[in-house]
């Protein structure tokens, strides 16, 4: 066959017979197209989904980063506080260490070991010198003795200062530790808590990271989804075009058909009508058929 040779033309047949093939594959197609969309809308939706997510995650991690930066920050100056509080205590511990020194070498050089008891001695001596009625050598004994009292008092002075800044600084030292214990706590508890805000931010960090990895996935498959529906979609238009020529070429055949049935139809009528002039002419007699014609030809305008 030459190459400038026009395609065979379809039968009616065929072009019924590959319209119901072109409906079928429609049907399919709008099948598969409407589920890539379904798909399409899922993996957007769960998408979006994840992408909430990711953004609640992220704020609750600003949140917790924040938090656990300014405990830190707290921890470091509480560690300063009790590293001041303990170079201060080492200070006041040597000073008791060398006070106790002084009070010790004092106590052996004058031999008072307990210059609250020569006061409370010296306090019952002028109590009854006082207050009782007594010889008088009895006098002069207790008035000896209160004199030799008040002598190891004065000459007890300085054990008795140094008594007291022991006593004193004591009370500092203790006060001193009690502080230092009491920032030492705050600083563990606070530590702990920022240890476990740290611990929630390198977890969620993680979750955060699986997160992305999960979005990306949802997106890639959105996006699969959304090419398969406008490939889907793109067929659809081509089998409904070609449809759409068919039936121009099925209506064709359809006026070709009604044109001949109309033509033999007048054909018809036309050779009826000679038979009916016949039979006027000749003078026969007319059936109700001939009569039939004879309508026919005046509605047709003959």
């Amino acid at each position: 066959m030459s190459q400038d040779a026009e395609p065979k033309k379809q039968t009616k047949r065929e072009l019924f017979a590959e319209l119901d093939r072109l409906k079928s594959d429609v049907n399919s197609l709008r099948n598969g197209l409407n589920k890539a969309d379904s798909d399409k809308e899922s993996w957007y939706s769960g998408k979006e989904g994840i992408s909430n997510s990711i953004r609640e995650k992220i704020d609750a991690i600003k949140q917790s980063r924040e938090k656990r930066d300014s405990l830190t920050k707290k921890v470091r100056e509480l560690k300063e506080k009790r590293t001041k509080l303990n170079d201060g205590l080492g200070k006041k511990v040597s000073g008791l260490v060398e006070l106790k020194k002084q009070y010790a070498d004092l106590t052996k050089r004058l031999k008072i070991t307990d210059p609250a008891w020569i006061k409370t001695s010296i306090d019952s001596i002028e109590s009854k010198l006082e207050t009782e009625v007594m010889s008088f050598e009895k006098e002069k004994e207790l008035s000896k003795k209160l004199k030799m009292l008040k002598k190891s008092l004065a000459e007890a002075s300085a054990i008795i200062g140094t008594f007291d800044a022991v006593k004193k600084l004591n009370f500092e030292i203790s006060s001193a530790k009690k502080e230092s214990n009491s920032v030492h706590k705050e600083m563990q508890e606070l530590a702990k808590e920022s240890q476990a805000l740290h611990e929630i931010v390198i977890s969620e960090s993680k979750n955060v990271d699986e997160l992305n990895a999960k979005e990306e996935e949802a997106f890639s498959k959105f996006v699969e989804f959304k090419k398969l529906f406008s490939e889907k979609n793109r067929f659809l238009k081509e089998k409904l075009e070609s449809m759409g020529k068919i039936r121009t070429e099925i209506n064709k055949f359809q006026l070709e058909e009604d044109e001949k049935r109309k033509l033999e139809e007048a054909m018809l009528i036309k050779g009826k009508e000679q038979e009916l002039e016949e039979k006027i002419k000749s003078g026969r007699k007319l059936t109700t058929e001939d009569f039939l014609v004879f309508q026919e030809s005046i509605k047709s305008g003959k």
